[in-house]
């Protein structure tokens, strides 16, 4: 998607948008956020539509859907999300079914990524106080997911935090602050586990290249 998508808004509309998407506590319940997120429900239920066969078509809905979606990026429905314009998904990623992104705020997910299924990307946060809750206060933050990270089934993360790169998050963790590159990290709240090492490798790359290897020798 690469429209300006504040363009069509009212003049309080922008400003509540802005106001969302850097952080800023804004008013949810906007009739402009409401048209954007009307848009996005629309397009993710098309695409969760949609059968496996269905490539091209896929592709088009994400593109329409989504702020940046780069290649070979498999979506397993049933996705759903805020607004869709807030999410850039890097090439070669993988999001299993189930997958709910709130984007409010910038989402970014990196090359190579794999998202297990009912995970919950979630950047925006009510207001505590019940008045302002009720009048629809809300306030957002970023996500950053970066390379080759792996979160496991039902993984939540929350709203300001970076998963550092080849890092893997074990199933039903909730993800409440920044994570380091390379290391397994567990729990709720979500707390390293201990690095990712050279010992965690099973020699399946190797039997691979050998079986490969085996096979060109035999054609």
């Amino acid at each position: 998607m690469t429209d300006d998508v504040t363009a069509g808004m009212s003049r309080t509309g922008r400003i509540e948008w802005e106001r969302m998407v850097s952080g800023q506590v804004y008013q949810d319940t906007h009739p402009d956020i409401d048209r954007q997120r009307e848009r996005a429900e629309n397009l993710f239920l098309e695409y969760n539509r949609t059968g496996p066969g269905q490539k091209q078509e896929r592709r088009r809905i994400l593109e329409d859907l989504l702020g940046r979606v780069e290649q070979d990026v498999v979506i397993n429905p049933d996705f759903r999300c805020e607004v869709g314009c807030n999410i850039r998904v890097g090439s070669q990623t993988l999001i299993n079914y189930g997958a709910v992104m709130l984007d409010n705020a910038p989402i970014t997910i990196g090359r190579n990524v794999w998202i297990g299924p009912g995970a919950g990307l979630f950047c925006t946060n009510h207001a505590l106080d019940y008045e302002e809750r009720k009048a629809g206060a809300c306030q957002a933050r970023p996500i950053e997911i970066c390379q080759g990270v792996w979160l496991g089934g039902h993984v939540v993360v929350r709203g300001g935090v970076r998963i550092g790169r080849g890092a893997v998050i074990g199933a039903g963790s909730v993800v409440t602050h920044d994570i380091p590159d390379q290391v397994v990290a567990v729990g709720n709240p979500c707390t390293v586990l201990r690095p990712i090492t050279d010992a965690d490798r099973t020699g399946y790359l190797d039997r691979i290249r050998q079986r490969d290897q085996e096979n060109s020798q035999d054609q």
